[in-house]
This record gives C-alpha cells, structure tokens and sequence, in this order.
C-alpha cells in the first residue's frame, strides 16, 4: 500500500484549494460576462461563483481531517472536525 506522508498531504491541500479558486474565478468571470450581455442567467452564475469562493475554505478543512486521518494524526483529525462543525454552525446561523 501506498504511504502518505507530507508532501502528498501538502499536494491535496494545494489542489483543493486551486481547484476552488478556479472553479469560483470561471463562474465569476461566466456570470460578469452573461450579465454584461444582458442575459437573466448572468446573477445565479454570479452567485454561484461566490458560493464556490465561500466554500473553499471549508473543503481544505475537509481535505485537511482526511490527510489527518489517514496519516494517523487522530488527534489532529478531530481538531478539524470540530472547525468544520464551527464552520457548519455559522454558516446556519
């Protein structure tokens, strides 16, 4: 089996968070350009992207308990299940 260790923890972090901002600056840029041509869709694209900005953070903190617990850092895994219920808790409030 293939071993985890920090440069791999390092690279899925890195990607998610990547992964986050482009997704986001390609919905922000899509729904600038459809609201500047005049179409309705241009506010929900716009929305859209603002959420995937908004939500990046929270998948690192998701990507982070997975890295934590698959490199057998409990104890650091449950630190970041517990920021993720924070963060969970504020977004409903």
């Amino acid at each position: 089996m293939d071993t985890f260790n920090d440069k791999k923890f390092s690279k899925l972090i890195q990607r998610t968070l990547l992964a986050g901002v482009f997704l986001s600056s390609a919905l922000i840029f899509t729904g600038f350009a459809f609201l500047i041509s005049g179409s309705p869709q241009g506010a929900g694209i716009l929305k859209a992207g603002l959420l995937a900005l908004l939500l990046t953070p929270a998948a690192r903190v998701v990507m982070l308990v997975y890295g934590y617990w698959r490199g057998g850092e409990d104890y650091f895994a449950l630190a970041s299940v517990m920021v993720l219920a924070l963060l969970a808790v504020s977004a409903l409030v």
